[in-house]
């Protein structure tokens, strides 16, 4: 299993076995060196689109990178596929999570509004807080039924 804080460390180990900044090798990569902190500190993972080159910079595999240390042996290039490609997945898995959170708060948002709407739509035109409640009730139960049909 992949740990971002030991793929970190490795990372900040080889840059330093280097001789580089982080500046230096975030120029290298055409990232920003807070990036590349951000790395070391275990606090994100290196984008998929960057591994490669991160891994011909400082000489090691991929496979080494996403263990957090180098290997004694020399890595099968099928291991290096599956090794990147589990990589990938779990990267597309946290970003999928993430999505399915914002989009969760951002329907309640809506529907919380569009129900507060319908009833300060129905109480101006009705002056009725009875007609407001139930058009306030109607609103969520027609989100119910989108919710289920779709």
């Amino acid at each position: 299993m992949m740990n971002n804080y030991d793929i970190g460390n490795f990372i900040g180990m080889k840059r330093r076995e280097k001789n580089l900044t982080q500046e230096q090798l975030a120029e290298q990569l055409g990232v920003s060196n807070k990036t590349v902190s951000k790395w070391e500190t275990g606090k994100c993972l290196p984008d998929y689109a960057v591994i490669d080159l991160l891994c011909k910079e400082l000489d090691i595999s991929i496979s080494e990178l996403l263990e957090g240390k180098k290997s004694d042996c020399v890595s099968v290039i099928d291991n290096e596929q599956y090794r990147l490609l589990l990589y990938k997945t779990q990267q597309m898995e946290n970003k999928m999570h993430k999505m399915e959170k914002e989009k969760s708060a951002s329907v309640a948002t809506g529907i919380t509004f569009g129900s507060a709407l319908a009833m300060v739509i129905s109480y101006v035109n009705w002056h009725s807080v009875g007609w407001a409640i139930l058009h306030g009730i109607l609103s969520w139960g027609y989100v119910l039924y989108y919710i289920i049909r779709y």
